[in-house]
């Protein structure tokens, strides 16, 4: 007699609480201040500015906007967005014009995916454009992370990470005599995936995989969903190119897993 081993991964997160896909925005409508002092670089106020991500699964696009920017010399003010485990990107620096340009109530949206970079000699005008730099030597006063730990201008620094937690916002203007302001605060707007769980058999286990960027959920496996029977998978995942990788030995004819948090 042959016995077929049926093997299946659940696709949705499981338990007291789950994590969602799609494309979800956060806003902080709080204004920020650009200061100025004649000892710089001056931190805007607040210091940074912070949205807070709960619920969502691992990030496959990241866009910013600032609302209501106005400043008396742009190409003094320097931007960078911090995300929760870390990863950075700055978001504007030394654009707008190197001869003082004043501008006043701009929005702005930072966006991998933008046709053009912000104008680096040119006066600054609403739009969509990718994170512009004309400099990496701007200094971040704490708590931004240190200038050899900025990651560059590009949101995809953000990808396949966990969204949940703080999101900076650090604002500093890096030349005395002008300063500024964002009236309208900021947005942050992520685009996560869905908290794939994968599964293959090697001969007689069932080898059960997912991303290791999303910490906090644990493997659980039932015989039948008729009806469910879930209990954690006590095998410790060893991690393996990026992903939690779990090897159980196949003991029903059946077995289903999810992950549950």
């Amino acid at each position: 007699m042959t016995i077929r081993t049926l093997i299946a991964a659940a696709l949705l997160v499981g338990g007291a609480s789950t994590v969602a896909a799609g494309t979800f925005t956060f806003s902080n409508t709080n204004t920020i201040v650009i200061n100025d002092s004649a000892s710089p670089p001056t931190m805007a106020a607040p210091y940074p500015a912070t949205n807070i991500v709960t619920g969502l699964s691992v990030i496959s696009k990241v866009t910013v906007q600032l609302h209501g920017f106005g400043h008396g010399f742009p190409s003094d003010v320097a931007i960078l967005l911090v995300g929760p485990q870390g990863q950075n990107s700055i978001l504007m620096a030394q654009v707008g014009g190197s001869t003082r340009t004043p501008v006043t109530n701009l929005d702005f949206t930072f966006d991998d995916d933008a046709s053009s970079y912000m104008p680096l000699e040119s006066q600054l005008t609403s739009g969509t454009f990718k994170p512009t730099t004309n400099t990496f030597s701007f200094s971040y006063p704490p708590p931004a992370p240190a200038t050899n730990q900025i990651m560059g201008a590009s949101l995809a620094n953000f990808k396949n990470t966990d969204p949940n937690g703080v999101w900076k916002l650090f604002v500093v203007d890096d030349y005395p005599s002008d300063a500024g302001i964002i009236t309208g605060g900021w947005t942050l707007t992520i685009t996560a995936e869905p908290l794939a769980l994968s599964i293959a058999q090697s001969q007689t286990n069932a080898v059960v995989s997912w991303t290791n960027a999303v910490a906090g959920y644990t493997l659980q496996a039932t015989p039948t969903l008729s009806p469910p029977a879930w209990t954690n998978v006590g095998t410790t995942p060893v991690v393996i190119s990026g992903n939690n990788v779990v090897t159980n030995v196949i003991t029903d004819q059946s077995g289903f897993f999810r992950l549950a948090k």
